[in-house]
């Protein structure tokens, strides 16, 4: 059952964004099917799963609340320690991209960009690795 909820939230994460890239926003369909995952995704007991859903929330000032809502979808389905390298993970690729897009003078700094793709990434790359047995 963890492979289908797995894979479930990699489906759900890929069309989130695939939505981010095109409209810079995450839909809320999205990130409800991931949390609905939450009982069938991870190992950690449903409080650990709840401090990890509500810990997005300190980033409300400086990201979108799509964004934080797929944090804390992630964070309900995969537990705390999941969610912290998925947030390692994907602040660190964002960050290097704007950064990249600094260097070139392809944005300033007022400019947004789709952060989902992102945590996307991140997530799927921890589930992928979660999910192949080494």
């Amino acid at each position: 059952m963890r492979i289908a909820a797995n894979l479930w939230i990699l489906f759900w994460l890929a069309a989130a964004a695939r939505r981010d890239l095109k409209t810079l926003t995450i839909p809320p369909a999205a990130v409800l099917a991931i949390a609905a995952a939450a009982p069938w995704a991870g190992c950690a007991g449903p409080g650990a799963r709840l401090m990890a859903a509500g810990l997005p929330l300190i980033l409300i000032p400086c990201m979108g609340m799509g964004d934080v809502k797929l944090y804390s979808a992630l964070g309900l389905s995969l537990g705390p320690a999941p969610l912290l390298r998925i947030g390692a993970l994907s602040m660190l690729l964002g960050g290097l991209y704007a950064f990249m897009l600094l260097i070139l003078g392809l944005a300033s700094k007022k400019d947004r960009f789709a952060f989902g793709p992102f945590i996307a990434a991140a997530a799927a790359y921890y589930i992928i690795l979660d999910l192949i047995p080494i």
